[in-house]
């Protein structure tokens, strides 16, 4: 069966490649004096590269809470958030401020009362999301999958 599957997609290819080939002959080649301009490579800002670990480590944390184990310390400095250089450095305004505290809040208080990790672990997820919407809703999608159902 994998056999019959492979020959059958090597066939097609096959068959693409011969039509590709006819198309560009058909068509007279004409050069294009275009100047492209050099490719550029997106550049994370250290604020992006903190929020991307601080997801990678809710994730684990979702997974330990939901396992039922307690979470003793987290993987990252909470005083990142004020010290990581944004893209945009007016980003980092009252309001931006207003939620980093809250979530560092919550934060701490789910380190601090095991007893209630849930509970502060799906707050500090609600104030990212919080921020969020108003500042950078891109990453909103990924941020709430991190919600912890009851």
């Amino acid at each position: 069966m994998k056999a019959k599957s492979l020959y059958t997609l090597l066939l097609l290819l096959v068959l693409m490649a011969c039509k590709k080939e006819r198309q560009s002959e058909l068509k007279p080649q004409t050069p294009v004096a275009e100047e492209k301009e050099p490719m550029q490579m997106y550049q994370m800002s250290e604020m992006a590269a903190y929020m991307e670990q601080m997801y990678a480590a809710h994730q684990q944390m979702k997974q330990q809470i939901l396992d039922g184990e307690e979470i003793t310390k987290l993987s990252f400095d909470l005083e990142n958030l004020h010290s990581a250089a944004f893209t945009d450095p007016k980003d980092y305004d009252a309001f931006f401020k207003t939620w980093a505290d809250r979530f560092k809040q919550y934060e701490v208080q789910m380190i601090e009362n095991p007893e209630q990790a849930q509970h502060y672990y799906n707050q500090a997820i609600q104030a990212c999301i919080s921020c969020h919407e108003v500042k950078c809703a891109g990453p909103l999608p990924r941020i709430k999958k991190l919600i912890i159902k009851p």
